[in-house]
């Protein structure tokens, strides 16, 4: 049992465990591998956390399911007071990169990545360089700045917007919207809070009808273009489909990379050894960016929907069920990963994390979150002699969501290079 948690008391839906994740899933992973969460539901819903069951789930897409079913993720089949919301708006939600299963999925997955291959990111890496200088050159020296505000929200968002074709004027909405999916689909939330933030999707998609307009109109070199005039074997997208991918992309986009750089940051400003070895070791800097992928992963979990009565760790589970893959916790397991919470930049099997998902559902944007992450954490070391909390550490507290691992406030204090420091 992990020291002071036991599985008798364990609230998976508490602020603290929320906050602070890792000991909860440490219990979970030795006690309950697969937990059945004790709360009502159509269906029963269980959690998965060790990572060689995470990883038998995600390899049979025959037994299960990524289209979720109606328990406590509100998205797929909704309840009436949200599916009303839609409905009133005239909008029918179909599920295309995020919630569907192949063939179906990889049709999809081909269109995203004409725009998000490691080729075309490649291509896009200047501009990505250019959007971190300039938000960089900001940040004050020697005074408190909100990291996440300052930097790691606007880099991804524009980023995003740049390979989508939304123009960055609009990136404050789009954010909102990104923060309003997540009160609609977390379970922490309660439905009154979903429906408030169904009406906001429902705005979302009013833009995205305009914006797919546009560019069916007049074509142009993006993703959202890409989209608006793509086929699917053989017949055009229908606006549904379109819609749908737009809604994924932009959050799938912006949110994930968002919660890596925040967490990034945060390790460096409490690990003052980390940064001086990455100054002097640039070559680690990849080492560090998975260590940090694998440790805070920035996307917790996913449901997969169980088609088959069948088994996992020994645990029976019938058809018609849910199982999270807790990918977050895989990250940390013990048997894979030896004094898991360590950032441990000579490990040799850091990149066999799954905090990007595996198998046919691995994250399409992948290789832009890991580029974004090179170019910001070298810009970092480039320009800055330290960088410092602004608070104590026990201060700094995750959002208390399930599905991720996001930090909204990172006061930090940063001391630039002079020009001297920057030529020794």
């Amino acid at each position: 049992m992990t020291q002071g948690i036991d599985l008798a008391s364990f609230n998976p839906f508490s602020p603290d465990h929320l906050s602070a994740p890792g000991p909860g899933w440490g219990m979970l992973r030795q006690e309950a591998p697969v937990y059945q969460l004790p709360i009502p539901s159509p269906s029963p819903v269980f959690l998965a956390t060790r990572k060689r069951d995470i990883e038998a789930i995600a390899r049979s897409t025959d037994i299960f399911s990524n289209t979720p079913i109606p328990t406590v993720w509100r998205w797929g089949e909704f309840e009436p007071a949200i599916a009303e919301v839609f409905a009133e708006a005239g909008y029918k939600v179909v599920q295309t990169l995020q919630a569907t299963d192949p063939p179906v999925s990889l049709a999809y997955r081909q269109i995203a990545e004409q725009a998000l291959n490691r080729r075309k990111i490649i291509a896009l890496q200047p501009e990505i360089d250019r959007i971190v200088d300039r938000l960089m050159a900001a940040i004050p020296d020697r005074e408190t700045v909100n990291f996440v505000d300052a930097f790691a929200v606007p880099l991804p968002l524009e980023a995003i917007c740049l390979i989508l074709g939304m123009p960055y004027a609009d990136a404050a909405f789009l954010k909102f919207y990104s923060d309003e999916f997540t009160h609609l689909v977390d379970p922490v939330h309660p439905l009154p809070r979903a429906i408030e933030a169904t009406r906001t999707i429902v705005k979302g998609y009013r833009y995205f009808v305009d914006i797919l307009d546009r560019y069916r109109r007049d074509p142009q070199d993006n993703l959202v273009s890409a989209i608006a005039t793509a086929s699917i074997d053989g017949r055009p997208m229908s606006i549904e489909e379109q819609l749908s991918m737009c809604h994924v992309l932009v959050i799938a986009g912006n949110e994930t990379t968002r919660n890596a750089l925040s967490s990034a940051m945060f390790v460096l400003a409490t690990r003052p050894d980390l940064w001086a070895r990455l100054q002097s070791e640039r070559a680690k800097i990849p080492d560090f960016i998975e260590e940090v992928l694998r440790v805070h992963a920035p996307a917790i979990t996913t449901p997969r929907t169980v088609l088959q009565d069948t088994e996992i760790g020994g645990v029976a589970l019938p058809r018609g069920s849910t199982i999270f893959a807790m990918w977050a916790s895989g990250g940390q397991d013990e048997d894979s990963f030896p004094d898991p919470q360590m950032i441990d930049l000579d490990r040799k099997n850091k990149r066999s994390h799954i905090s990007f998902g595996m198998g046919v559902h691995h994250c399409v944007g992948s290789f832009l979150a890991r580029a974004e992450l090179q170019s910001a954490i070298g810009r970092w070391l480039d320009d800055f002699d330290a960088v410092e909390l602004a608070v104590p550490p026990e201060a700094i507290r995750y959002d208390p969501v399930f599905a991720f691992h996001a930090l909204s406030d990172l006061p930090i204090r940063v001391i630039r290079k002079t020009s001297q420091s920057r030529a020794a």
